[in-house]
């Protein structure tokens, strides 16, 4: 029971956990790991000495609950279960334009107003409802009430444009092949193919000494003999390895 959930949102009891759609505490534990050995290796410079890193996916679960964490300590209510929608800021959501999805994010009480007036409806802001973030969240449904009309009257790509170039957040929804197949995905290399292989690119990147992608992944284990040896075993101990099972060669159904 103390795992339930690492990899969703939770709401209500009643309502119970919604999963994401990626295994992001899975990714977020190594993530800390990579930082916390930067870490360690900066204090090992100063004092000397080496030392063990403690990683659970339990902590790195709670240490990205944000902002609901926070807002649990301040004021002891559990949060709600919000979709797309931020829990503690509004708009800030995902709407229906004309062409297809957009999601907007409207992080400050300026730029509302620029969203209100490109959308046409400039006293929105001054709307006691909706003056400051506080009452919009207090708000939202009579917010989205009145924007997912406006919003529908746009071009997607039309109302982004116009919305970044005003300094508000806001993006279409994309799908996995769109995101993947995007002019700005190949501008900043993050697919690779290197012989009929295609992955993700590496999302660091450095100027003296660039990250790249220097073999496709190995089929099952096509590298263990080369991790072995590299471990220190002999020929004659990785065979009695492999005849005993203790290192696998094949996969098995």
């Amino acid at each position: 029971q103390a795992m339930t959930g690492l990899n969703s949102v939770t709401g209500t009891p009643e309502s119970g956990p919604t999963r994401i759609g990626v295994s992001i505490v899975d990714m977020v534990v190594g993530l800390n790991a990579a930082v916390g050995i930067a870490m360690a290796l900066v204090e090992r410079a100063r004092s000397g000495r080496g030392q063990f890193i403690d990683l659970a996916l339990f902590d790195s679960g709670i240490s990205i609950l944000h902002p609901h964490a926070a807002g649990w300590f301040m004021n002891g209510k559990l949060p709600r279960l919000t979709g797309n929608a931020h829990a503690y800021v509004a708009p800030y959501d995902q709407f229906q334009t004309k062409t297809r999805p957009i999601f907007l994010g409207v992080a400050n009480d300026r730029q509302f107003r620029k969203a209100a007036e490109i959308l046409g409806r400039p006293g929105l802001a001054e709307d006691p409802r909706f003056k400051t973030n506080g009452l919009r969240s207090e708000n939202r449904q009579a917010l989205t009430e009145i924007l997912s009309p406006l919003l529908a009257e746009w071009e997607c790509e039309e109302l982004t444009g116009r919305l970044l170039a005003a300094g508000v957040a806001a993006g279409p929804v994309n799908t996995v092949a769109e995101v993947l197949t995007d002019p700005h995905t190949a501008h900043r290399q993050m697919v690779v193919e290197k012989e009929g292989y295609r992955g993700v690119g590496p999302p660091i990147k450095f100027s003296r000494t660039p990250a790249s992608v220097r073999r496709k992944p190995p089929t099952f284990a096509a590298d263990a003999r080369e991790v072995l040896a590299l471990a220190g075993y002999t020929d004659e101990e990785m065979d009695a390895l492999i005849e005993s099972g203790a290192a696998v060669m094949e996969r098995k159904p």
